[in-house]
């Protein structure tokens, strides 16, 4: 039976009785501000409206702004129209839960299952944009600063990284406006000071953002750059994502899951541990405007 959000109350019904269609609007619109919250890729990049699977997007460059005298012609631009296309792809999250667990009204069964659902979203989406780790899309922000020639082998002093990687962008004419980086790299931010002895970190206070010589700093599990100590400096307005349709799911009580192994090391047999799973799946979009805009400073 799947979930009318018209004619039903969350508050009322178990999930034994709806086991597919899309969360309640309250519980959809929580995953997606948690998800953007916690995936360092969304807070970094500029989101944009998606409203069908492949969204064309059109870009003018070459405009120009001209000084001119009493009685002469005024020059014309010549812009030049760019097209991209930005491609939502599904992502899906299956977590295993008890038969139990579906004696839970829907409202209360998908506040105790968003924290796992939001994390696997987030950490899944990170790794796929930074990193290109099982990505559905064609290209990652490392390779294409690998393709630009934008990498910097660490020197073990930040100062120097980042300073050397901001200038790669700079001489194309961007703007880095921030940094990500794995946490085990914040104790060498700390540690580190300018010439004249002074620290290059500000750490985060009463909501604001830390600062790395004056550019934000997000911070992320070094799952989500799939175990690689890595800082991506880049001017994040050459990245963008989208969110496409709401979000879904479907009880499953049959199958193993692959993805999802037990104590032995083996998948999980819905079946023969009397289990069942639930598969949550939202549509995502990203995509790299500018291939220029990201330097990477590699171990």
């Amino acid at each position: 039976m799947s979930i009318n959000r018209n004619n039903f109350n969350p508050d009322n019904v178990v999930m034994a009785d709806f086991l597919t269609g899309d969360l309640p609007r309250n519980q959809a619109d929580g995953v997606i501000t948690e998800v953007i919250q916690g995936s360092a890729i969304m807070r970094l990049a500029k989101e944009v409206p998606m409203t069908k699977p492949i969204e064309e997007f059109t870009y003018m460059t070459g405009v120009g702004a001209y000084w001119i005298g009493e009685g002469q012609r005024i020059e014309t631009s010549k812009p030049t129209m760019v097209k991209a296309e930005m491609v939502a792809k599904k992502l899906a999250v299956i977590v295993p839960i008890t038969n139990e667990a579906l004696n839970h009204t829907v409202s209360n069964f998908f506040e105790l299952m968003r924290p796992q659902i939001v994390e696997a979203f987030h950490m899944k989406l990170d790794q796929a944009v930074f990193v290109g780790s099982d990505s559905p899309w064609n290209t990652s922000i490392l390779e294409v600063a690998q393709n630009s020639g934008n990498v910097v082998p660490s020197t073990g002093n930040k100062y120097t990284d980042i300073n050397n990687a901001m200038e790669l962008i700079e001489a194309e004419d961007g703007e880095p406006n921030g940094i990500a980086t794995v946490r085990s790299q914040l104790a060498s931010y700390r540690g580190t000071r300018t010439e004249d002895g002074m620290p290059i970190f500000t750490p985060a206070t009463d909501g604001v953002t830390a600062t790395v010589l004056g550019l934000p700093l997000v911070t992320v599990p070094k799952t989500s750059f799939d175990g690689q100590a890595l800082d991506i400096v880049a001017d994040w307005d050459g990245v963008r994502f989208g969110i496409l349709d709401d979000v879904s799911f479907k009880i499953l009580d049959q199958g193993s899951l692959q993805t999802v192994t037990g104590e032995d090391g083996m998948p999980i047999n819905l079946g023969e541990m009397d289990m069942q799973a639930i598969r949550v799946t939202m549509s995502i979009g990203t995509l790299i405007t500018d291939e220029d805009a990201f330097a990477v400073v590699t171990p």
